[in-house]
């Protein structure tokens, strides 16, 4: 995969030696920001399962909450990057946050007055979807506002390392959670009250925040139909861009209902209580953050298809591990397989689409990435669920491996085309 020629490219924010990201103040709030809103996440994702098994005992529920937080992606990416584009991201980033803790709150308070559904549930995930989509895409929008161009892999390298580390907390702290209260259902309502509080210390730091998010608005601006269309030309213009899209979003079908699989594997093989499958998932969690902090250091341009290929061929071996667990102990090495690779694939495909997108394409360029690659992973969740009900979750691991070693042949075959070409 190589770099699409761009002649316009983002200007230089840092002319001078780039100040370290430590004593970057505004990088400083936003890591600090990232980081608790990504705890309460993580916390609320691993609760959402027992939360969706504890009110209709049904898995295919568990995967259709999934996939509704993920479905903005799908339906509202294209408007949401064009809006971030043209509006005060650092005001954006804080309203979602306050309005995310806000609809989180509901759930505990439906829960203590006996009024809580699976409808109401599935609401209130899917408008934090919607929230968080907008703060995802302004957030990644604004890094390079906030850092030097040559600073942009190592802090994406901090914030896969964070998603890493609060990928250890939060499942951990979310077991523990779900285990305090008197039953699953009780104690997924304490994860949800955490991570309506994880957003409104989130919103405190962003309010530190001072520097501009994005460069100055041009004085006309086209019409909203035609800011999308251009960001979407963009996109599918650049051969490689297109590409990572559109493997990435089979990759996210493919693996989106990994941790469902995993969880019901672990009660009804294992019998693992709620506080032990955190512990697994914790496991992962630490893997992954080792990964974040080897995956700045590896990656170069030149590399992306390396690692590319790499990835899919250790994720084909952590399905295999999966299907065929014949212990908890095997779970935990799945899982930490599977997670260990994301942050170095995670790092080269933003790292180079940030680098190769101009500055005024940033958010479109973003949300139409990910209209396709999270939309995927929302059909992959709901489809999952739906499935897992009628075949043995080890049965549909065992396919999701034979998948992605499909990718990993196609992109190996395209590698040696193309340096045939050349």
């Amino acid at each position: 995969m190589h770099s699409p020629s761009n002649s316009d490219q983002r200007p230089s924010l840092h002319t001078s030696a780039p100040t370290p990201l430590s004593r970057n103040p505004d990088y400083m709030r936003i890591t600090l920001a990232s980081t608790v809103s990504s705890t309460g996440s993580k916390v609320s994702q691993f609760a959402l399962p027992f939360l969706a098994l504890g009110l209709t005992q049904s898995p295919l529920w568990a995967g259709l909450l999934g996939a509704a937080q993920l479905l903005p992606y799908l339906l509202f990416s294209l408007p949401a990057g064009a809006w971030v584009d043209r509006t005060d991201r650092r005001r954006l980033l804080i309203r979602c946050d306050i309005l995310r803790a806000g609809v989180a709150v509901t759930i505990p308070l439906a829960y203590l007055s006996s009024a809580l559904t699976i409808a109401h549930v599935a609401l209130v995930v899917f408008v934090i979807g919607i929230c968080t989509m907008l703060f995802e895409i302004a957030d990644l929008a604004s890094l390079p506002h906030i850092v030097a161009p040559a600073q942009l892999g190592r802090a994406r390298a901090i914030s896969e390392g964070i998603d890493a580390t609060t990928a250890v907390v939060g499942p951990s702290l979310g077991g523990m959670l779900v285990g305090f209260g008197r039953s699953t259902l009780s104690g997924s309502i304490l994860a949800s009250l955490a991570d309506s509080a994880s957003y409104l210390l989130s919103a405190l730091a962003l309010l530190g925040v001072r520097r501009p998010l994005q460069a100055q608005a041009p004085a006309q601006r086209s019409a909203l139909g035609a800011a999308m269309l251009e960001g979407l030309r963009f996109l599918w213009q650049a051969t490689p861009l297109r590409l990572l899209m559109l493997l990435t979003a089979t990759i996210n079908f493919l693996q989106a209902p990994i941790s469902l699989f995993v969880i019901l594997i672990a009660q009804r093989r294992f019998d693992l209580s709620p506080s032990m499958i955190g512990v697994l998932f914790g496991v992962a969690g630490g893997a992954a953050a080792v990964g974040s902090l080897f995956a700045a250091w590896w990656y170069r341009p030149e590399r992306l298809r390396l690692i590319v290929v790499c990835s899919l061929w250790i994720w084909v071996l952590a399905s295999i591990i999966l299907a065929a667990a014949p212990g908890p102990w095997a779970l935990a090495l799945g899982l930490a397989l599977n997670n260990s690779v994301w942050p170095f694939y995670a790092v080269a495909v933003v790292s180079y689409r940030l680098a190769t997108t101009p500055d005024r394409l940033q958010g479109r360029v973003i949300s139409g990435f990910r209209m396709v690659s999270y939309g995927a992973e929302s059909l992959g969740l709901a489809l999952g669920g739906l499935i897992v009900t009628m075949v043995d979750p080890s049965r549909i691991l065992s396919g999701i491996a034979v998948s992605l070693l499909g990718c990993a042949l196609v992109i190996v075959s395209r590698g040696r085309q193309d340096a045939a070409y050349h």
